[in-house]
């Protein structure tokens, strides 16, 4: 503390502000403004680390869930055989869609679900495809939500047949529209 005294005292010797110098107390009061600034500063810092953690521990639940995503097995992609074909209406003219699509799977007897249960799975997904429009699927938001609904549809069906929705994802391969 000090050595920091010097230094603003040379510096006031040496001269710009020859004010500050004849009040003697403006040197301090400086210092104290700067030390209330850096342990507000240092306080909004602290305060942010403490608040912003989750320092609840973690029940047998959570530990569960957590093992479960870590557990997942490889993936396994299976085709749609032939693709999907509908006629969709439009504002301006009615539209063909072709999709064609794979499942994504983690395990050998979810494959088989999936594969026992394709012709069901087929009919779904394009009654899902039949009911939207050539301009709702022009928009790559579109095509998303498309995705999003088949999963959701696919799932549901399978939660239905097999008592487990097996598909974590519908990726679409191709996806034509004329």
């Amino acid at each position: 503390m000090a050595q920091d005294d010097q230094d603003l005292e040379l510096d006031l010797e040496e001269g710009e502000d020859e004010e500050a110098s004849k009040e003697g107390g403006g040197s301090k009061k400086l210092i104290i403004i700067i030390a209330a600034a850096v342990l507000l500063i240092g306080a909004g810092v602290a305060a942010f680390f403490l608040l912003s953690g989750d320092d609840a521990p973690e029940t047998d639940e959570e530990v569960a869930g957590e093992e479960v995503v870590e557990e997942k097995g490889p993936a396994i992609y299976i085709g749609v055989p032939n693709a999907i074909t509908a006629n969709l209406a439009g504002a301006k003219k009615s539209r063909t869609v072709q999709i064609k699509m794979s499942f994504l799977v983690r395990s050998e007897e979810a494959k088989q679900n999936v594969k026992q249960h394709m012709p069901q799975l087929k009919n779904d997904v394009l009654m899902l495809v039949s009911q939207k429009s050539a301009d709702d699927l022009k928009l790559p938001e579109g095509r998303q939500k498309l995705q999003e609904e088949a999963l959701k549809t696919v799932q549901n069906t399978l939660t239905n047949l097999v008592k487990d929705p097996t598909v974590e994802r519908v990726l679409f391969v191709s996806f034509v529209m004329q």
